[in-house]
């Protein structure tokens, strides 16, 4: 038997806190041997129209996709996943309200990281940026390759020791998390919100890395809410973690989805594209008959 295998969790350069061009990203997918992706950008679908093409030039199977940034209920960001989405209105709209609060996020951020003496400069970040609505990536980068930070003394286990190997996502969770000294509420749509413009798109709603939920009754809540499905296999997970999402897939009437979430080596150097064990093309058939039965009801 012949496997295929699926990645539904990847962002390309249109996240700005992706590091790689749509063709790359399927020229990447071409050299592991992958059959189907997703390219599912932060609050973005300008990579549709490219991933369309590239499909045809490197005979990859291309679904239409976006990662929603939503608030749930206790406070936690939670991303719904938007599978073959259309490019409407509504959606769009959503994008553009996101985007404005991730700004008015940035601008907090920036303040924060200097009322504690990071020299910032918010033409820096938004140039990083390149003029997107910045996510912490490109705050984060500012505070690493602003000169006057060189020599601060807070930062040399970042720059040559035992932080340095992703010193990205350790400088996050020891300032801009929650209770350290940067960190700002995060401000965004609502869980319920997101379902609901993904199903108005015309998408198939899946909850990412339904791991950073914060325990059983609040993925039950999730799941009432309208999502078709939980990304079970993800990086995140251990295998532990998958058998229960998949165990609370089956008794949720829910499909399962596997993705990487692939940025590149600059936010996220420990995730590649396509590692991540279970994602066989069958897990893709599920969600495109849900996909058809949206149709039919429609």
């Amino acid at each position: 038997m012949t496997y295929r295998y699926i990645d539904l969790h990847i962002h390309s350069q249109y996240s700005e806190d992706g590091d790689y061009s749509v063709d790359h990203i399927f020229q990447m997918a071409k050299t592991i041997g992958l059959s189907a992706i997703s390219i599912t950008d932060h609050d973005a679908i300008n990579a549709i129209p490219e991933g369309i093409v590239c499909s045809g030039k490197y005979n990859i199977e291309f679904i239409p996709g976006i990662e929603l940034t939503t608030i749930y209920e206790d406070g936690s960001q939670q991303h719904i996943l938007g599978y073959f989405v259309n490019d409407t209105p509504v959606l769009n709209a959503i994008i553009k309200k996101i985007g404005n609060y991730r700004h008015e996020i940035a601008e907090k951020r920036i303040q924060k990281l200097r009322d504690i003496g990071f020299a910032m400069s918010e033409e820096n970040v938004w140039r990083k940026a390149n003029n997107r609505p910045p996510t912490a990536t490109a705050i984060m980068l500012e505070v690493f390759e602003n000169p006057q930070n060189r020599n601060d003394k807070r930062l040399e286990e970042y720059y040559n020791g035992k932080k340095s190997d992703n010193k990205l996502m350790y400088f996050y969770r020891e300032y801009l998390a929650e209770h350290m000294p940067a960190y700002v509420p995060f401000i965004s749509i609502s869980t319920q919100e997101g379902i609901e413009v993904i199903e108005a798109a015309g998408g198939v709603p899946v909850l990412a890395h339904p791991k950073f939920v914060n325990g059983e009754a609040h993925l039950q809540k999730i799941a009432e809410m309208g999502i078709a499905g939980i990304e079970a296999i993800s990086s995140y997970h251990t295998k532990e973690d998958i058998d229960y999402f998949i165990q609370f897939a089956a008794e949720h009437n829910l499909i399962i989805t596997a993705g990487s979430d692939f940025h590149g080596p600059t936010s996220k150097p420990k995730v590649t594209l396509g590692g991540i064990q279970g994602n066989d093309y069958r897990l893709l058939d599920e969600l495109k008959k849900i996909r058809e039965k949206n149709k039919i009801m429609q």
